[in-house]
């Protein structure tokens, strides 16, 4: 649970960071987790990320709560650690404005050297909107932060249009499949070549595969038939304290 508060008289905001199980099928566990922020206000209970970070997106706080998520990503870790619980690797998702900010791979450099903590036990999500006007700032820090070793994922393809060719101009780890992409996979034979053909793609530009939503056993066997390395939704867990982690 994060300690960041801010009072307005007796208002007050708590931030906190959730962590959802991620099940990679080559391990054959869940040990990374997906982050995400909420914050709990005294007059407006629980505000969920969706709503406040596209307010966040159209200033420099955004920039400041993705370098807090790693901050408070790193306590968490140490936390789990001090419970002989292993998370591995944390995902945390990261906007575009950060990645175009001069300064921002020095200050995650510097916040994960002040805990000690190895790169690679991070992953920063980037959704597939990228604008073509900041594509070269965006690869820049994309291929500085993967050189330290900081993994990258671009995700949720398929929540808006983006070619194909366009992913490929990414040298990225993972690739996250939105669960709209699978909506009613089980039943459709149209849904299931779409999946199947990005799966494909996917392998030959040397890429791994997340795919999100999945609900049912059922789900998680066809699509890992399918050949996606790794999946997360309501089958696996939904998100949790790192103090519930075990």
């Amino acid at each position: 649970m994060a300690e960041n508060k801010k009072s307005t008289g007796s208002r007050i905001r708590t931030i906190e960071l959730f962590y959802r199980p991620v099940f990679d099928i080559h391990l054959n566990m869940a040990i990374d987790y997906e982050t995400s922020m909420r914050i709990n206000d005294k007059i407006q209970g629980v505000i969920p990320e969706k709503v406040f970070m596209p307010v966040a997106e159209k200033s420099n706080q955004v920039v400041q709560l993705n370098l807090w998520a790693v901050e408070e990503a790193c306590e968490a870790i140490k936390r789990c650690a001090e419970r002989e619980v292993d998370m591995n690797s944390v995902i945390i998702w990261v906007s575009v404005k950060s990645l175009t900010k001069k300064n921002f791979v020095n200050q995650v450099k510097k916040i994960v050297d002040k805990y000690e903590i190895s790169p690679d036990s991070f992953c920063f999500n980037i959704t597939e909107s990228i604008l073509e006007a900041v594509k070269d700032k965006v690869i820049e820090t994309i291929n500085a932060l993967r050189e330290l070793g900081f993994r990258i994922s671009i995700d949720d393809l398929g929540l808006e249009y983006t070619s194909l060719s366009h992913l490929s101009h990414y040298d990225v780890d993972y690739i996250g499949i939105h669960k709209s992409m699978i909506e009613d996979i089980l039943y459709n034979e149209k849904v299931q070549n779409t999946l199947q053909g990005i799966i494909d793609f996917c392998k030959k530009i040397d890429t791994q595969v997340i795919v999100d939503g999945i609900e049912s056993k059922e789900e998680f066997d066809l699509i890992n038939k399918m050949g996606a390395d790794r999946f997360s939704g309501p089958y696996f867990g939904e998100f949790i304290k790192d103090k519930q982690i075990n």
